[in-house]
């Protein structure tokens, strides 16, 4: 529990360090698949409450003639994250350069 609380303050501290607005838009999945990368990334465990959010992420996998597409993968992942306005692109680049082309998750 203390990882998970850690992990959720570590990412919200790194998209705090630019102003967040909040746009109807925004696809809730992609936008707690950031926030849960990112808090990865930054040393967390993302807990419980980031399950399905990188289940979504990590569920986009493409395939081309039988085998593991790595820049189709790359590709429909930052499409997700992108439907996530309120992340800054920095945030959504990282965790997307980090596990962009990773068949599983981390």
């Amino acid at each position: 529990m203390k990882r998970q609380t850690i992990a959720v303050i570590v990412a919200s501290a790194l998209v705090a360090g630019a102003p967040i607005e909040v746009n109807a838009s925004d696809n809730q999945s992609a936008c707690g698949a950031v926030l849960c990368l990112a808090g990865v990334i930054a040393g967390g465990s993302g807990g419980g409450d980031c399950e399905g959010y990188m289940w979504d992420y990590f569920s986009i996998v493409k395939f081309h003639n039988g085998h593991f597409d790595l820049a189709g993968t790359l590709n429909a992942r930052t499409g997700f994250t992108d439907q996530c306005q309120s992340a800054d692109a920095v945030t959504k680049k990282r965790a997307n350069d980090k596990y962009g082309t990773s068949q599983s998750g981390p």
